[in-house]
């Protein structure tokens, strides 16, 4: 571990602009704290770790199945959160380094960032590298110079410099007071503070690089302004009430009228859903919240009232201690394959002696047709994007889950063409989480001279890792294949791009909702704000001389997408499997009572050239989907074609 004045490390592109993200040779990253509180906050599907802990998009914590989650990179720098016990209230996750100012959405690679001869005029486009200058000569503890370099962005104001302008300032106010400049602190952390701050108050009130302005009565008064404000916009009402068997009517109500106020001041896609009356569904679901008789049921409600926002972001996940009450289940995993429930992994060995294998049809579930059961049980609380993306949440993840210990009458035909009926039984989340603990990304080289590389998750630079781990041999082989048809995301693999591209990689078109109180009481309603595209160096070093594809699935999610879509956007290669989730962006996590929670997206990407994916997902060029036979053969259509494609290419 790395450590840095209060964390403070070096920046970050992710796909959620939080948490971290991996770059190549000389980069490092940072960590963000999120709205609730001081805390490392990233998202992916597999994991994203905020306010309720890590939670995959199936919507389980994964808390308790890892109770350690390291974030670390590749870089200069790496960062691990710790839990505090199972539960993870913002509060309760702990980097081992502090927090200086928030993530600078920027990019810091290798030799691209030196210091200049003569410094810019201070803008947008270049405080990023100002302020990755400012950083080492604040870890040299150059405080004064440290402040020379941002200063002029405090002369210049805050005018187009967008959020990163807060943080750079608190680092400044912090340089200032370090070099004995106690008025020149104050007056730069004000200006900071006035423009929202960025960093929670009692990380404010606590830090040590402002030691010496912790006496004077205007620091203080900024420090209780900051409470005030987190007070406001921080706290949701009633998120401190405690869990309870059945929450109160007025608990009930805070609730969904959080979801109903984050969501309207804060989602990227109402256009998507032009004939949704938003605030008429809110009085809709009124009588529902009031007329439930437990808080199990009261989840169940808002899971269902999210869902309406049809996006893969925005969701509400029950109290920790009710996991096991909604997500149980047993241990094999399901997936719809030509309009039929197969089974595809079997997992829990009780269930390989009781004749279950991968290929068997489920029919029914309970006697009711198992399509009609799904659309009755499981697709109406799914939060998803596109119709694929329904379609595996609720026949990959979601169908068979419940509460534990229950049990499942099924329906089903064996490969042999024979029916029978069975019986399953959901398992705890803690006896889940004793499956498939492999780890890495598998690497592999066919006979045909096609080397294989298996990523199903992007929280890590494994696969990364495996490539360069086996570059020798990639570059020997007839074509290299990434397969991230599992890959539910994690932080946008920027290190992978840039060992595949000899160009710069251009970041994602992104815009968020714009909202200023004085221009709608004129009339002018809420719009846009564009953020600005960035682009990182290809690796200087290391690069993929072989054709590659990349294989896709609606199970290719968030940050996975991101990746897909960036690869498409440099002409990297080719994409060979079935169209990916559509669902990418930031999400706001905020708490629910009871100790639930809930996210709303409040970004719009589209990829770097333009392309709209969100909502519509990114089509192959080569389309091929698994059939029933080729999973009770265990073979691989998708796998072949593309080895076809790069054989005949190479």
């Amino acid at each position: 571990m790395t450590s840095t004045r209060a964390g403070r490390v070096l920046l970050a592109w992710t796909n959620d602009l939080c948490g971290v993200t991996n770059l190549r040779p000389g980069s490092t990253f940072v960590s963000t704290p999120s709205r609730i509180g001081y805390s490392l906050t990233c998202w992916s599907d597999r994991a994203w770790i905020s306010s309720r802990g890590i939670r995959g998009r199936d919507g389980i914590n994964r808390s308790r199945m890892s109770p350690r989650l390291s974030l670390g990179r590749p870089c200069n720098v790496s960062l691990s959160i710790t839990t505090r016990g199972m539960s993870f209230g913002d509060d309760m996750i702990k980097t081992q380094t502090r927090k200086r100012g928030r993530v600078f959405f920027l990019v810091g690679c290798g030799a691209i960032f030196t210091a200049a001869a003569q410094q810019p005029p201070a803008s947008a486009a270049n405080l990023p590298e100002r302020y990755t200058e400012s950083l080492k000569l604040y870890q040299a503890k150059q405080y004064a110079k440290a402040a020379a370099i941002l200063e002029p962005f405090y002369a210049a104001g805050a005018d187009g410099m967008d959020w990163h302008w807060n943080a750079a300032m608190y680092d400044l106010a912090c340089d200032e007071a370090l070099a004995g400049r106690k008025e020149k602190a104050i007056d730069v952390l004000t200006a900071s503070q006035a423009r929202g701050g960025s960093v929670p108050a009692e990380h404010l009130a606590t830090d040590p690089d402002l030691a010496s302005l912790h006496g004077d009565s205007r620091f203080k008064q900024l420090v209780e302004a900051a409470r005030n404000r987190e007070r406001l916009w921080v706290q949701e009402p009633g998120q401190a009430l405690p869990l309870a068997p059945n929450l109160s009517e007025d608990a009930k109500i805070a609730g969904l009228s959080t979801v109903w106020s984050e969501a309207r001041f804060n989602f990227a896609f109402f256009d998507r859903q032009p004939d949704l009356d938003w605030n008429q569904t809110y009085l809709d679901f009124l009588p529902k919240v009031r007329a439930t008789t437990s808080t199990e049921q009261y989840f169940r409600v808002l899971m269902r009232f999210a869902a309406l926002l049809k996006d893969g972001h925005t969701n509400v996940y029950p109290p920790e201690a009710m996991q096991d009450n909604f997500y149980s289940r047993p241990g094999l995993r399901t997936q719809l394959v030509e309009n039929a429930v197969v089974v595809t992994r079997v997992d829990d060995p009780a269930l390989i002696t009781q004749r279950w294998r991968v290929g068997d049809v489920l029919l029914k579930i309970d006697g009711e047709d198992i399509h009609r059961y799904a659309e009755r049980e499981i697709a109406p609380y799914q939060s998803s994007s596109t119709p694929q993306d329904l379609q595996v949440r609720t026949f990959d993840y979601a169908l068979l889950s419940g509460r534990a210990g229950s049990h499942l009458h099924v329906t089903v035909r064996t490969a042999e063409g024979k029916q029978e009926d069975r019986v399953l039984t959901r398992l705890t989340l803690k006896d889940q989480s004793t499956w498939n603990k492999g780890g890495g990304a598998p690497f592999k080289m066919r006979p045909d001279g096609i080397a294989v590389l298996t990523i199903d998750e992007f929280e890590d630079t494994e696969g990364t890792k495996a490539l360069l781990a086996n570059l020798p041999l990639v570059n020997a082989a007839k074509g290299l294949v990434i397969d991230v048809r599992a890959n539910g995301g994690g932080s946008t693999p920027i290190d992978l791009l840039q060992v595949l591209s000899r160009k710069p990689i251009r970041g994602p078109m992104i815009r968020t909702r714009s909202y200023v109180a004085a221009d709608r009481a004129r009339g002018t309603l809420p719009g846009w704000t564009d953020v600005p595209q960035f682009e990182v160096p290809a690796d200087p070093v290391h690069h993929v001389d072989v054709p590659v594809a990349v294989l896709t699935s609606a199970r290719t999610f968030s940050a996975a997408e991101d990746f897909v879509a960036a690869f498409d956007a440099m002409h990297g290669g080719i994409t060979v499997g079935e169209t990916t989730a559509g669902s990418t962006g930031q999400p706001l996590f905020f708490q629910l009572p009871g100790g639930g929670s809930a996210r709303v997206c409040t970004r719009n990407d589209r990829a770097a050239d333009g392309t709209v994916f969100e909502g519509v997902g990114l089509r192959p060029v080569i389309a091929v989907s698994p059939t029933i036979e080729s999973i009770q053969r265990n073979t691989d259509p998708a796998l072949e074609r593309s080895a076809a494609a790069l054989l005949a290419a190479k």
